[in-house]
């Protein structure tokens, strides 16, 4: 049997997911790797990672590994590289992933393009000219053979970034991709399987009759108005954070450039909720979720230290049965320590504790965005989840 690897957000866990974890499980043991509760897009988890992790269980998942959030709310790059090297040091010898082209031969192909030393020098050539970093890669990667649109679609993506990551990690595992089905990634269409988004828009609304079509009846009862998180909520705290920054605290943030800590500066100074702040900061070469991922990097206390590095240590948030056996078997070779306790931090370099300590900074703020804000003290508070089974 293989040992499986998913990287996901589960922002919630739905049954598009559901479906991903299934075809998974047809082939063997599978670790889930899920995003802190700061995500990719720039923006608050619609719940806590111990609520995700726990359906993830309930879905049919092995082990669940938690994505820290210097990689979770981070680019797409960034965020390969975490969550690959977390599947790599945990032993797991395949990934698989959705995709909306379906076709991993493809994927591979654009790949190995992106890879290349003629891309890499076209895309210098790309810098000066005043498009997006991701409509200069698609365009130049066609030029040199890639399917065209396939660097069109969030999904495709996303797997380019795990291929791309894993070659750079030296990681040699098989890849294997199902197609996407149902909405689109950000759309708000009810279909067979709707995205995430709509889901997120309903249970914020106390939708809860809604989202009862597309979560499992195990997983719903998890969720409850009081642990959904609505980042506004702390409008005014990130606001009131950013305006005690200088234009050097911001020129350290993770993936800026081109002066835009100038931008970020200003409109701190000028907005006074979050969706201004995003109109005050348009940059035409910077999409919106880039710029939510600065705001947030900068109010979070984040810099550019741990930015496009391999995960310092290994954090364990769940596992039923089978998954008690794979890491008994596996995780014991991980080359970086792994963390089940609280305790396990004190073996951890000085700068996994920096990591360690920006994920229990992060939870703290978080606490304040759920329906029903919390105290400080989360993380060191958290337990391993066991799910036990016949």
């Amino acid at each position: 049997m293989l040992k499986i690897g998913i990287i996901a957000e589960f922002n919630p866990l739905h049954s598009g997911h559901e479906h991903l974890i299934k075809e998974a499980k047809k082939l063997g043991t599978v670790v889930c790797v899920i995003s802190g509760n700061f995500v990719q897009r720039g923006d608050t988890a619609i719940c806590d990672k111990g609520i995700r992790a726990m359906s993830a269980l309930k879905a049919g998942a092995d082990v669940v590994i938690e994505l820290p959030v210097l990689w979770s709310m981070s680019t797409a790059q960034n965020f390969a590289l975490g969550g690959i090297s977390a599947l790599m040091y945990s032993g797991c010898d395949t990934v698989i992933f959705g995709s909306e082209c379906g076709d991993i031969e493809k994927l591979k192909k654009t790949a190995d393009i992106l890879l290349s030393n003629e891309f890499s020098k076209k895309l210098k050539e790309y810098q000066d000219k005043n498009i997006t970093f991701a409509a200069a890669r698609q365009k130049i990667a066609e030029e040199l053979g890639a399917p065209n649109g396939i660097l069109e679609e969030p999904n495709n993506n996303l797997g380019l970034e795990y291929i791309i990551a894993a070659k750079k990690l030296g990681f040699n595992c098989e890849f294997k991709t199902i197609s996407r089905k149902g909405a689109k990634h950000d759309s708000l269409k009810v279909d067979e399987f709707v995205s995430a988004s709509l889901l997120r828009e309903k249970l914020k609304q106390n939708d809860f009759e809604f989202c009862r079509k597309y979560i499992n009846p195990d997983i719903l009862p998890l969720l409850s108005p009081d642990n959904i998180s609505d980042i506004s909520k702390i409008d005014t705290a990130i606001l009131s954070v950013l305006r005690t920054k200088t234009k050097e605290d911001f020129s350290s943030l993770p993936d800026i450039s081109e002066g835009v800590e100038n931008k970020i500066f200003s409109a701190s100074r000028v907005a006074t909720n979050l969706k201004m702040l995003y109109n005050e900061m348009k940059v035409k070469r910077y999409t919106e979720a880039r710029i939510r991922r600065l705001v947030l990097s900068a109010f979070l206390g984040f810099d550019n230290s741990f930015f496009m590095k391999p995960l310092p240590y290994i954090r364990i948030l769940g596992f039923n049965n089978e998954g008690e056996k794979f890491l008994k078997e596996n995780i014991k070779n991980s080359p970086v320590p792994i963390i089940s306790r609280l305790a396990d931090t004190e073996k951890l370099t000085p700068d996994a504790k920096k990591v360690f300590e920006a994920e229990c900074r992060a939870t703290d703020l978080y606490a304040l965005s759920l329906n029903n804000p919390l105290p400080c003290g989360l993380e060191y508070k958290r337990k391993i989840i066991k799910l036990k089974g016949d």
